[in-house]
């Protein structure tokens, strides 16, 4: 029998390494000495954050305004692929790792016809490292991606969501069943 996909292993947490922390310490006291020597720049970069403060804001507001006009949830979302010729946990972590990175306090109403662009604003480095995630979750080999005949073609959930039933699953130890 195959597993449900509410079994689904959460996404993986990366450590920062002390390499990581030493490089990220030395940047800030690099930054400190900068602004000590040149107070002025402390004018910048408090413009800067204001700007970026407001774009996240408008952001914000554009996602809020999405989640009050959709009443989607999993399930709807479930519904709109075959389970016979999908795998169930990339269905599932799909729906979980988009809905995080779009809307982190709660699920965000995702719909397999939304295009990445126009409607969800994500760009194509930031839908690479979701699809390593969803791959780390579900299983799914993505040393080869370029070989996916989906590959460079992805606009919409329904494209991500199908290119990795092009892709060769690593894990055998679990089974399937659309939940």
């Amino acid at each position: 029998m195959r597993s449900l996909s509410r079994h689904l292993p959460p996404a993986p947490i990366a450590k920062m390494r002390f390499v990581g922390w030493l490089v990220l310490a030395s940047f800030v006291a690099g930054i400190a000495i900068w602004i000590f020597f040149q107070p002025l720049i402390l004018v910048a970069i408090a413009g800067l954050a204001l700007l970026l403060w407001t774009g996240a804001l408008l952001e914000r507001k554009r996602i809020q305004k999405i989640i009050k006009h959709r009443s989607d949830n999993i399930c709807d979302f479930r519904r709109s692929f075959d389970c016979r010729a999908v795998d169930p946990w990339i269905i599932r972590a799909t729906h979980e790792e988009l809905g995080k990175y779009l809307d982190s306090h709660r699920g965000f109403p995702l719909r397999a016809d939304d295009d990445f662009e126009k409607d969800l604003k994500i760009d194509g480095e930031d839908l690479d490292d979701l699809a390593y995630t969803v791959a780390a979750r579900t299983g799914y080999d993505m040393t080869a991606c370029d070989q996916n005949p989906i590959y460079g073609k992805v606009k919409t959930v329904r494209d991500f969501v199908m290119f990795f039933t092009h892709q060769p699953h690593i894990k055998t130890n679990r089974t399937g069943a659309c939940t």
